[in-house]
């Protein structure tokens, strides 16, 4: 298996939080109820998966390696760049959830999630096709042996699947 496909199968478990948020932020904006401790989990799962994760492996395995072979820094510090936005507007949504303001919290949340699947896009779309390009199958075999050191807490995959049944009615 590619770097490339293992990074791809987390974008697509990044999505489905996406759309949990989505929805949460629409049930906001309609006064209808969510849950502080959904949203809060949710939260950590974002913090946990998408960034301590999923963002970790690109920056410390994939990104030193591409920058070796391909050599052009732009793409990967707009990628970078994009990371550090994505963990600024989870603190917003953090704390519009520990203050109670649930408009903000729904712009945090509609930007988090357009910021979220543009970057997740771009990544699938132009700069895996770079890493297809420049890196050689023993870089692509070290990188993907580094991304199978880390390891995903079962727990937050678990719930997950609890929030999308019960925000979207639908298992994942």
């Amino acid at each position: 298996m590619k770097c490339t496909d293992l990074l791809t199968q987390e974008h697509k478990i990044i999505l489905r939080a996406l759309d949990v948020l989505e929805h949460m932020a629409t049930r906001v904006e309609n006064d209808q109820p969510v849950e502080a401790q959904d949203v809060d989990t949710l939260l950590r799962f974002l913090r946990a998966f998408a960034d301590e994760h999923h963002q970790a492996e690109e920056e410390s395995a994939l990104f030193p390696e591409l920058m070796r072979s391909a050599g052009n820094e732009g793409p990967l510090r707009h990628m970078i760049f994009e990371h550090d936005q994505e963990r600024s507007l989870v603190e917003g949504l953090e704390d519009a959830l520990r203050t109670k303001k649930g408009m903000e919290f729904v712009h945090f949340a509609n930007r988090l999630a357009q910021l979220l699947r543009s970057h997740i896009r771009k990544e699938d779309n132009i700069l895996f096709e770079i890493v297809e390009r420049c890196l050689s199958i023993e870089q692509d075999e070290r990188v993907t042996a580094e991304l199978n050191k880390f390891q995903i807490n079962p727990d937050f995959l678990a719930d997950l699947r609890r929030l999308e049944w019960t925000y979207l009615r639908r298992a994942a």
